[in-house]
């Protein structure tokens, strides 16, 4: 009888076992495509690079000119801007961590609402942290070949960055990116898309979370139609995208062409972050005080 009782146990520790090993791969099959060892580890070496150090410093500098001092309700004063020390401040570049978007195939419907299918990485992103408090971000690109990456810009701020690192802090979850409206989500292990900011909820229409194949059907009402070769695409309206209810959209000007190249889908330019060089901080950062106003 108790032996029995064992083989009995001992089947259906077997069973257990099987059923977990079959299960292991199906969920690590529906994760999408991140980043492995051999790419940190190159994207480590253009961040230690020369060329990156320098342009970096100089973006840190121009920043620097370009700030308004504060004023005394503490909020932008109106007076010029204080002219930067010669040196440079001092900076880290951290860990980089993946930026995710979304694939042009699930935009377009083409491909099934999985988080194998739905997320790519579009940039590794490297956090800034000087030593006069600015914050920063590095963007990294692909470029051709495998484990490689370039330099695609530097995002003033760290915002969005903060956003990405969040999808480090959970097993099986991933935050990305909704550019064209500035939108950060969490796709949870369960197949959840959750707001993280006002922007993504706004995109939810205030709803706390969807399914990933809800959220599916709202991007492709959003761009289905805007994706490269599109008629969108060919009249140039690549600068914007209104979210004034999920069937108009507001073409504006063409924008420069995204860092990421011209295999991106985006129809529009990064948002309200805007990517930069060092030789163009300066001027970014005058228009942006100018807007607040």
């Amino acid at each position: 009888m108790q032996q029995k009782h064992f083989r009995h146990t001992a089947v259906l520790a077997a069973a257990v076992l099987a059923a977990l090993c079959a299960a292991a791969p199906a969920q690590a099959a529906d994760a999408p495509s991140a980043p492995g060892a051999a790419d940190y580890n190159a994207a480590q070496k253009v961040l230690s690079s020369s060329r990156v150090q320098d342009t970096v410093s100089r973006f840190l500098t121009a920043a620097e000119q370009h700030t308004a001092p504060a004023g005394a309700d503490g909020g932008t004063s109106l007076a010029p801007a204080v002219k930067a020390p010669a040196k440079a401040p001092g900076f880290q570049l951290r860990q980089p961590v993946p930026y995710f978007e979304l694939s042009p195939e699930f935009v377009a419907a083409k491909a099934r609402p999985t988080a194998a299918q739905a997320l790519r990485v579009s940039y590794l992103a490297s956090r800034v942290a000087a030593s006069d408090g600015h914050q920063a971000a590095v963007l990294l690109a692909p470029q051709g070949g495998t484990h490689n990456w370039q330099l695609a810009g530097i995002q003033d701020g760290g915002g969005d960055l903060s956003f990405a690192e969040q999808g480090t802090a959970k097993a099986h979850a991933f935050t990305f990116t909704e550019p064209q409206i500035h939108a950060w989500y969490r796709l949870t292990a369960g197949g959840s898309v959750e707001p993280l900011n006002k922007e993504a909820a706004a995109g939810l229409h205030g709803r706390h979370q969807v399914t990933l194949a809800a959220y599916q059907q709202l991007v492709n009402k959003r761009y289905g139609d805007k994706l490269p070769g599109s008629r969108y695409d060919r009249k140039g309206y690549t600068g914007g995208y209104a979210l004034a209810g999920d069937d108009q959209a507001a073409p504006t000007a063409a924008a420069p062409a995204s860092p990421a190249g011209p295999a991106s889908w985006r129809p529009a330019a990064y948002g309200a972050a805007a990517l930069m060089t060092a030789g163009t901080a300066g001027a970014l950062l005058r228009r942006r005080r100018r807007n607040a106003m």
